[in-house]
């Protein structure tokens, strides 16, 4: 047994991760991701992402805690900080679970902008800013793959 291991770790969940972020490196752990986020995800890759997931800058601004003129003001090359980046990273996995689960980005898109039930009639678009909002989301994507609906 490895001393690093997978920890809930989805090969294609990844790809696709990395499919939005237009980045090409290999995610074998979680540690990878905390020493992607530790060297910072790039401007460019960060627009790419909202470009795949349809964010626009005020969207995206609000889920990393950022200001729209921050991220207007970043060089394409520049690196945001460790938080941001793993913000992005995590907004991706979430894109990249949903789409697997769903079967289909755009329709993962489409349930993201509705209110839903089991999400006490939010958006789940909504619960984006926090932590545990990404964390109740990725929850309900379990429970969806596993035909549990509240």
């Amino acid at each position: 047994m490895s001393a690093v291991t997978p920890l809930d770790f989805d090969d294609f969940e990844n790809k696709g991760l990395l499919r939005y972020l237009n980045i090409d490196i290999p995610l074998r752990n979680m540690y990878d991701f905390i020493e992607l986020s530790r060297n910072g995800i790039d401007k460019k890759s960060l627009l790419h992402l909202a470009k795949t997931i349809d964010f626009d800058l005020n969207e995206l601004a609000h889920v990393l805690h950022l200001s729209e003129r921050t991220i207007q003001r970043y060089e394409l090359n520049k690196k945001l900080s460790t938080e941001a980046s793993a913000k992005a990273l995590q907004l991706a996995k979430l894109y990249a679970k949903g789409e697997n689960i769903f079967g289909d980005l755009d329709r993962f898109k489409n349930w993201m902008e509705h209110p839903n039930m089991a999400l006490a009639t939010k958006k789940p678009k909504e619960l984006l800013d926090t932590t545990f909002g990404f964390q109740l989301l990725v929850e309900e994507l379990v429970r969806i793959e596993h035909g549990i609906f509240a």
